[in-house]
């Protein structure tokens, strides 16, 4: 049993390195990626492709959030965080969402000003060009971030992968707006593409806050999860009533209890070896479940249902 639980925690900071690692190689491309748009956007006067630019950074900002937040999620538990550090990585994503509605309102300040002032785009097929080569990456970025989040259900990982939708809307947005300004003379396009990415960028910071908020008080929907777990209490043998089935997630995992109850007569070596039992099948079919509590009751036929 304790070979089996240091493997199994050797497998989850092994997956929270990999987020990690994940993390740290989006937060380098979307910099480089950032300081191109950026350039390009100030040097042609595109809004749009300046906004993309700056939210490119925010979404470097937002990796770099994730990278430490998964960072530290791999540290053991202590005499402080007796559960360990896996919530910091929910905590994160809330932070990088927090981060990403400040970044949104600059945009849609800078966006509207320049709505009521509209100017026309200088090198507007450099511009163009470079919104769309954003958009390629940033689609590269959104599969690639999206594979591992599945991967190890990371909700801060997928945070970041969210923003990668976001960034392919917003990058895909600004192309629009330069050339409906440019090629089709319509100057105010380029400054409702910002006010669009700002409003992209509002929305998927909503979503996120919302997740993270019930995860970090303990909401767990996962009735597949409760249903398995009762079926596979039932089958043990001597098990004549499972009850109280119940679930909370840690970052990407999940902790939980439940009572079961067996023949009074039993004893307590008996008793021990299906709790055992029930915990060991219970982690071996689920890996998100790091820990399970088995409690044993007297079972009493007079209160069957």
């Amino acid at each position: 049993m304790a070979a089996s639980k240091k493997a199994s925690e050797h497998l989850r900071h092994s997956e929270l390195s990999k987020g990690g690692s994940v993390a740290a190689k989006s937060f380098s491309i979307l910099v480089l990626v950032g300081v191109f748009e950026a350039s390009i956007g100030l040097l042609s006067g595109s809004v749009g492709l300046a906004a993309d630019g700056a939210h490119s950074f925010a979404d470097a900002a937002v990796s770099l959030i994730v990278w430490l937040g998964l960072r530290l999620s791999r540290k053991a538990p202590d005499g402080k965080f007796h559960f360990g550090y896996y919530r910091v990585e929910t905590f994160s994503s809330i932070v990088a969402a927090l981060f990403m509605i400040g970044l949104g309102f600059v945009i849609l300040y800078e966006s509207y000003q320049i709505l009521l002032y509209a100017r026309e785009i200088v090198n507007a097929e450099t511009a163009l060009a470079t919104a769309l080569v954003a958009t390629i990456i940033a689609l590269s970025l959104l599969f690639y971030k999206w594979r591992a989040a599945k991967r190890i259900d990371s909700l801060a990982l997928r945070t970041d992968a969210l923003n990668s939708i976001k960034d392919v809307l917003t990058s895909l947005t600004a192309s629009l707006g330069i050339f409906f300004s440019h090629y089709l003379g319509i100057t105010q396009t380029d400054s409702i593409a910002g006010i669009i990415i700002a409003f992209f960028i509002f929305t998927v910071s909503y979503v996120t806050i919302k997740e993270a908020s019930l995860v970090l008080m303990d909401a767990c929907s996962c009735p597949e999860i409760v249903s398995d777990i009762e079926n596979i209490a039932k089958s043990i043998q001597h098990v004549k009533r499972v009850q109280n089935i119940r679930l909370r997630k840690l970052g990407p995992y999940v902790v939980g209890d439940m009572h079961v109850e067996v023949d009074g007569s039993m004893t307590v070596n008996e008793a021990d070896k299906i709790i055992a039992e029930i915990e060991e099948r219970i982690k071996r079919e689920f890996d998100e479940v790091v820990e399970f509590k088995v409690r044993i009751e007297p079972y009493d036929s007079k209160t069957k249902s």
